[in-house]
Formats: C-alpha cells, structure tokens, sequence
C-alpha cells in the first residue's frame, strides 16, 4: 500500500537545494516517487509516496537537516486536508 504525503519546503532557491531535499526522501525507509517543484516564491512543492508509514516529524527532520552548514533553512509546511 502506498502513503502519499503533500507538502511545500521553504528556502527551496536552487537546483542543489532541490538535490538535497531529493536525497533526504530517497534515504527514507521504503521511499518510492518524489515530485518536486520549485516555485518562484522559494519553495518546492513535494508529493511523496512510500511503500510504508513514515511519521511527518521523522520527514521533517531528515529535511531539515539538509539545510545544516548551508546559508538554507529548510521547514516543511504540510499540506491541509
């Protein structure tokens, strides 16, 4: 069964910023697709599956810590129901 997640990424300006936030998922347990859009606001709009549950804090957390020694900081923004 997939889980699909949708969310925005701030701080999102480049295509290193994007690699990374790709990395982050891909390192997840079960990872499968991600569609990443980059907006002209700084943001990437993520959909993400996996093949398995992934609790959001454990999302964030590998995001967000992405943006560590860079001049980024990342912060997930879910999307609402």
């Amino acid at each position: 069964m997939a889980h699909r997640y949708e969310f925005r990424v701030e701080d999102v300006t480049c295509e290193k910023c994007e690699a990374r936030v790709r990395a982050a998922l891909e390192e997840l347990p079960g990872a499968q697709q991600i569609e990443l859009l980059r907006t002209p606001q700084d943001e990437a709009v993520v959909v993400f599956e996996a093949n398995q549950a992934i609790e959001p804090q454990v999302i964030e957390r590998a995001i967000e810590q992405q943006s560590t020694g860079t001049t980024h900081h990342y912060q997930v923004h879910w999307a609402k129901a």
